[in-house]
């Protein structure tokens, strides 16, 4: 009896392990050395003696603003328009790519720390993603830190998702729906897509959701408390005054509240997730833990990590980053049919 009841167990236990593999998937198998020189030649641009303003200081904050800008314009396929809805700050922008009979709609959301950026840095990424996956794009102008103290971007982005769960049919056709985000963008995806089952009810609406080098503990993971002077793009200064401007005073408890930091939040009942990460960006353990929790909350997930890449490596004209997108842009075209 004893031997059964071992034997049931242990058939049992393998039976998880098994559904648990079966639900990842991964870039693995996939060589990536050809763009390496190339990866190696770009990280080696950033130079860790590089005097800049402090983010803290009227002057760092315009300067911040201003690097945000693009020199030209973006050219893009789609031509962007923007809608005004209400939000709960007043009205809520969204710039919107519409290819005709779009076969699902995006909400996308731009990164930033919270604290920069605009929907229109976007225009490029979301323009290519319109044309190639043959979907309609909302980006969020959510409100920023500190003019605007988080978690009011959170808000924003809610408001936005009620807005397309209610109204994407009449607007664009279909109700399906795909969430998609990088870097603070990312994390406010992540609890956008929580909103949507918990407070909206329609995650049944939400076909996948793509996360890009998102942060999802507030708290700070491991390889973010060890970001040096030398890390490419997010250093060891920018990282720490982006949070001492957005989150100063905030206690370790308040950063692991769910309601902030997606990674101790349930996931269970969510649609399956693109994850994507470079292995030299310092949010990297935010992406391996958050995917592990997603999947082994019962969700499907894809995760594909580039070699030696920095934060939003996929940002840039990169071959690395050229094939990132690639590889999303596929994803979401197989989940569109779904």
């Amino acid at each position: 009896m004893k031997k059964t009841a071992f034997i049931s167990c242990g058939l049992l236990l393998f039976s998880v392990f098994t559904n648990n593999a079966l639900s990842q998937q991964t870039n693995s198998n996939e060589d990536y050395s050809a763009f390496l020189p190339e990866m190696r030649a770009f990280n080696s641009m950033f130079d860790p003696s590089a005097k800049n303003k402090s983010m803290l200081t009227n002057g760092g904050m315009e300067l911040s603003s201003s690097l945000a800008l693009p020199d030209t314009p973006v050219k893009t396929q789609l031509k962007p328009y923007v809608k005004i809805i209400q939000g709960p700050g007043g009205n809520l922008a969204l710039r919107i790519f519409k290819p005709a009979n779009a076969r699902a709609v995006v909400l996308e959301i731009h990164g930033g720390g919270w604290s920069s950026g605009f929907a229109a840095l976007s225009d490029g990424f979301n323009d290519e993603m319109a044309v190639k996956c043959k979907v309609a794009v909302v980006s969020v102008d959510y409100r920023l830190a500190p003019d605007y103290p988080f978690p009011a971007c959170v808000y924003d982005c809610q408001a936005a998702a009620r807005w397309l769960v209610h109204n994407a049919g009449k607007e664009f056709g279909t109700e399906k729906l795909f969430l998609s985000g990088g870097s603070s963008g990312g994390h406010l995806i992540a609890l956008t897509t929580l909103f949507i089952r918990d407070s909206l009810h329609a995650i049944d609406k939400v076909k996948g959701v793509n996360l890009m080098y998102g942060m999802f503990d507030l708290s700070r993971t491991p390889s973010s408390r060890k970001v040096t002077d030398s890390t490419p793009i997010i250093n060891k200064k920018l990282f720490e005054e982006v949070f001492d401007l957005v989150f100063h005073g905030w206690s370790i408890e308040q950063k692991q509240d769910p309601r902030y930091s997606p990674l101790y939040a349930d996931l269970h009942n969510l649609p399956p997730a693109f994850f994507t990460i470079g292995t030299a960006d310092p949010l990297v353990d935010d992406t391996y833990f958050m995917e592990s929790r997603w999947r082994l909350a019962g969700n499907k997930t894809f995760l594909a990590t580039y070699p030696e890449s920095p934060h939003a490596f996929n940002e840039y004209p990169l071959q690395m980053g050229m094939a990132a997108n690639d590889k999303i842009f596929k994803w979401i075209v197989a989940r569109s049919g779904n």
